[in-house]
This record gives structure tokens, sequence and C-alpha cells, in this order.
């Protein structure tokens, strides 16, 4: 879907496109919701038909309740199938412990450095509900995440309009590669502090089981 069929997208429904789109992109169906947030924001900038405020109101409320959905998903489907399954993919028990440490010691931060990578925004809340991530700090930390993220690009396709509205293309292959680069390096250094992480892991996992 270009940005000229999201821009009539938006103008025939309006907010209720917004909200749809985001809230499936956050559950983990990979559409282009934050291009519908640029559409909406420079299609009000053009025409003043829709509230940049109710705009990104709409789109964090969306981006929450899909991050529930997705976390939930996660936690009911995802966890039970990859603790069967995850073998087959390289995920032994021991890097489920891995995922859950870093989703429960550094959860928040992933979520909010989440928002800026297009690849990990359709997918964290999922991977938050698999790793287990408390749900009350998931939602706290998810819902600061979407209303930083929903004002940021609102507001700035809002106030850069037809920038904005010209080099959405440029801005989502140059966000993607950037997110791409990013999960690249990451993932490269998760690699060579693995057994430095897993202990750690271990010991704050299999240490609090134990002293239960």
């Amino acid at each position: 879907m270009t940005i000229v069929h999201l821009s009539e997208f938006v103008a025939h429904y309006g907010y209720l496109a917004v909200f749809g789109l985001i809230l499936f992109q956050t559950v983990g169906i990979p559409l282009p919701g934050e291009a519908a947030l640029i559409a909406a924001a420079v299609y009000a900038q053009h025409t003043h038909k829709l509230d940049v405020i109710d705009i990104i109101l709409i789109s964090a409320l969306a981006t929450s309740l899909g991050g529930v959905m997705g976390y939930w998903i996660g936690r009911r489907g995802g966890y039970p199938l990859l603790m069967r399954h995850g073998h087959h993919v390289g995920l032994n028990p021991a890097r489920m412990r891995l995922g859950e440490y870093l989703f429960q010691f550094h959860g928040g931060k992933i979520l909010l450095f989440g928002r800026v990578i297009a690849v990990l925004r359709t997918y964290q809340s999922v991977l938050a509900g698999i790793y287990r991530m408390p749900f009350r700090r998931f939602v706290a930390f998810s819902g600061l995440g979407a209303l930083l993220w929903a004002a940021a690009i609102g507001y700035g396709a809002y106030g850069f309009g037809g920038l904005f509205n010209r080099m959405a293309g440029v801005l989502a292959w140059g966000t993607l590669a950037l997110g791409l680069g990013i999960m690249f390096a990451i993932a490269i250094y998760l690699k060579r502090q693995e057994n430095v992480l897993q202990a750690r892991a271990d010991a704050a996992l299999l240490g609090a089981e134990q002293g239960a």
C-alpha cells in the first residue's frame, strides 16, 4: 500500500483507518501503521478535517491496546509453543531463560527503544509475552512508548507536512535499514556476551526458583 493509497484510505475512513492499521500492526501483523499515522497527520495539516491531537491519542490508544493483545498472544500461545518446539530453531530452555531475563530486567528499555525500530515495533509485544515480562510493567512502558512515538511522528508529520509525505517511502526504507542494522549489531553483541548474560539469567531465575 503506497502513501497515496494510504492517504485515500485515511480520507475515506478517517480515525478508524488509523486505529485499525496501528492496532493490528502492534498485535504482530505487518501492516503500515506508522505510515497511516503520517498520512493522517499530513491530511489533517492540509484539510483540517481531522485533528492532530485526536490522531495522536487514537494512535497511542491503538498501540497500547494492540500491545496488550500481542502480549497475551505471546504469553498464552507463543511461550508454550516455543517451550515444546523451540529446540528446532535453537531455542533451548537456557536460551528461553536468557530471553526471559532480558525482558524481566531490561524490558522497559527494550520497549521504549523498540518503538523506533520498524521490525521490533511490530513484534515486541508478542516477544514480551513470550518471555513473560511482568504485565503491569509491560503496560506502563508500552503505554509510555506508544504516546511518545505517536506524538513524535504525529507532530513531526503535521509540522513538516508535504516533506513527510514526499519522503515517506525513503523514511520507511531508511528506518527499516537502520533498524535491521541496529538489530544485527545487538545480535552480535548478545552472541559475544551470551555466556556472561546466560550466567546472569540462570543466577537470577534459577536462583529465584530454588529460593521460592
